[in-house]
């Protein structure tokens, strides 16, 4: 059947009383044909509720809340297989796993209504899986330490702590100064932190490519920035317990996500044929002092724009790289930007691409960035030649 992927934001004008045609941007693609489009939650657990009091509505009267079922530390899981699959029954699902406080949506849509990195893999034949982590978005959150503190059963301490970006995000990510939505002066000198002591102020290069400079596209970029309630034990069962249900796949994350992925990696490598952070927190996918187990059965790969190269993690993390690389596994680090000759910078492997923030899977360049992914999976993980450009 025929499913033709409509943008997760309808679009509003600000101080316009009605929704204007969406989406902005008319790519003149042809349809996206799947076979399938569905969704599951994984991982979590089910747990007797914790809130204190009864629920009275409607028919239901005096029904203890600690009587009842609720589900903890899932993740949720849309996913969307192609009609055609470009390797047949051989062909390697993708996962597509956010950064903290974002969501699936990220992979859906640019802010100017391009097509986002799942149908970009679609297209070319992968079955995608995007995933919302436990504790945000459609993958939910326990609200009863919320409720209990708001009827004086708790008290505030013992409420958890709700993260979310906001605008500050716009400069911390190397999108421009705020105030936002713009853009700074066009620096292709200016490559992150140039690897300066931790404790100096941080260097901001302001990047160009974000497309979210109007109204609409300002509202989109702040909309995909979603509350985020910490989950007890973390992350890892819920994203384990997707990946157990997808199969072995290529798993692609960003920032927070990318070095999640990198640790389930290295714990579990039976789950994963490839694993690609994009930015990932901390500079690379597996920190330093992590012991290396399945990181050298794994391909490793990491992509880092100006939010990031130069920082002073970067020096470790190339170690990190040789490290895997000398005990037989496959790492490497590409820097987008092209960076000065320095002993550090010499080590890193160069794109010639400036201007990427930390969320590049919105910038305008989104595709290029994505056909860099797809060229390393092509070579690295489905071990087929690749075409001279």
């Amino acid at each position: 059947m025929v499913y033709r992927l409509l943008a997760i934001f309808a679009a509003t004008i600000v101080g316009a009383a009605t929704a204007a045609p969406y989406p902005p941007a008319d790519q003149k693609r042809p349809p996206l044909v799947l076979k399938a489009h569905g969704i599951f939650w994984a991982g979590g657990k089910v747990v007797k509720r914790t809130q204190a009091g009864a629920f009275d509505a409607g028919d239901l009267k005096g029904l203890k809340f600690t009587d009842q079922d609720i589900m903890v530390g899932q993740s949720y899981v849309e996913y969307f297989i192609p009609q055609k699959l470009r390797n047949g029954k051989n062909t390697i699902p993708i996962v597509l796993m956010p950064g903290g406080t974002l969501i699936g949506a990220h992979f859906h849509t640019t802010p100017d209504g391009r097509e986002g990195w799942a149908p970009y893999f679609l297209r070319r034949g992968f079955p995608v899986y995007v995933i919302d982590p436990p504790g945000r978005g459609r993958a939910g959150f326990d609200v009863d330490a919320f409720n209990n503190v708001r009827a004086g059963a708790a008290a505030p301490d013992k409420q958890p702590r709700i993260n979310v970006w906001d605008s500050s995000g716009w400069l911390e990510w190397n999108t421009g100064p705020l105030p936002a939505p713009s853009h700074g002066k066009r620096d292709p000198s200016c490559i992150g932190n140039d690897a300066r002591d931790p404790n100096a102020a941080p260097v901001y290069c302001n990047g160009d490519l974000m497309p979210a400079l109007d109204a609409e596209g300002y509202r989109h970029w702040l909309g995909a920035n979603v509350p985020e309630v910490p989950v007890a034990g973390g992350l890892e069962a819920g994203i384990i317990g997707a990946l157990e249900k997808i199969g072995p796949s290529i798993f692609i994350g960003h920032s927070a996500g990318g070095t999640l992925g990198g640790k389930l990696a290295n714990e579990r490598p039976e789950l994963f044929k490839g694993m690609i952070g994009i930015e990932p927190a901390g500079a690379c996918n597996l920190p330093p002092t992590a012991p290396l187990n399945g990181a050298l059965k794994t391909p490793l790969y990491s992509i880092h724009g100006i939010n990031q190269v130069g920082r002073p993690d970067t020096g470790p993390c190339l170690d990190t790289y040789a490290k895997i690389n000398a005990g037989g596994g496959n790492a490497s680090y590409l820097s987008l930007p092209k960076l000065p000759s320095t002993p550090l910078f010499d080590r890193i492997k160069q794109a010639g691409v400036w201007g990427n923030d930390h969320i590049m899977m919105w910038d305008t360049n989104s595709d290029e960035i994505a056909g860099i992914l797809l060229e390393w999976i092509e070579t690295q993980v489905e071990k087929k030649k690749r075409a001279k450009r």
